[in-house]
């Protein structure tokens, strides 16, 4: 039987954690370093952290915050949001994210999966896409932090994905109407 993980999510937004539906009427939520070490000494098990804007926005992940967050946390740490380089990588792994997840830059770029994996190791990396139902009842994969859609079918697109890796992946499916999740872990 496999046992049951707690796996919090911070969403971050000029560097607040916000909640809303669907990042939409978000609202404050409170300071990420205090909401990361509380859920830390309450026993999640890992904890991400998804900067929402920073790729709408064209700027990278608050590497500082970033930062801040793994000095007081002493769990596994996931960080998205705004990479799209090897570079961008580096900085996120050397502030203290034990994994990056990735999904627009890998539509943009799907030849970055392999230049991660060999950088960093496939431990490091998290394969992520972001899908909506469109009004013909098909998945299609979105980017921007959901936001932009792609002439990609979800399906078509996972698989493609999946082709250009040479290593075994385990899946965790998550799903939140109406976006759907599948994150692929190393």
């Amino acid at each position: 039987m496999l046992t049951k993980r707690i796996i919090p999510c911070l969403d971050i937004k000029d560097g607040r954690t916000v909640k809303g539906i669907n990042f939409v009427s978000l609202r404050d939520a409170g300071d990420p370093v205090e909401l990361a070490a509380l859920y830390a000494e309450e026993g999640a098990d890992e904890l991400v952290f998804l900067d929402i804007s920073a790729t709408q926005e064209k700027r990278k992940t608050l590497v500082e915050l970033v930062h801040k967050i793994a000095q007081k946390i002493n769990i596994p740490f996931t960080v998205g949001g705004g990479m799209s380089t090897v570079e961008d990588v580096s900085r996120l792994l050397n502030a203290g994210a034990d994994r990056v997840a990735i999904n627009s830059a890998v539509v943009y770029n799907p030849d970055i999966i392999d230049a991660l994996a060999k950088k960093f190791g496939r431990q490091c990396i998290v394969l992520a896409i972001d899908a909506k139902i469109m009004q013909d009842k098909s998945w299609k994969v979105h980017v921007m932090g959901g936001k932009k859609a792609t002439q990609l079918d979800l399906y078509d697109w996972a698989k493609e994905v999946e082709s250009r890796t040479t290593w075994r992946w385990r899946n965790s499916l998550y799903f939140y109407e109406p976006r759907w999740y599948q994150k692929w872990f190393c």
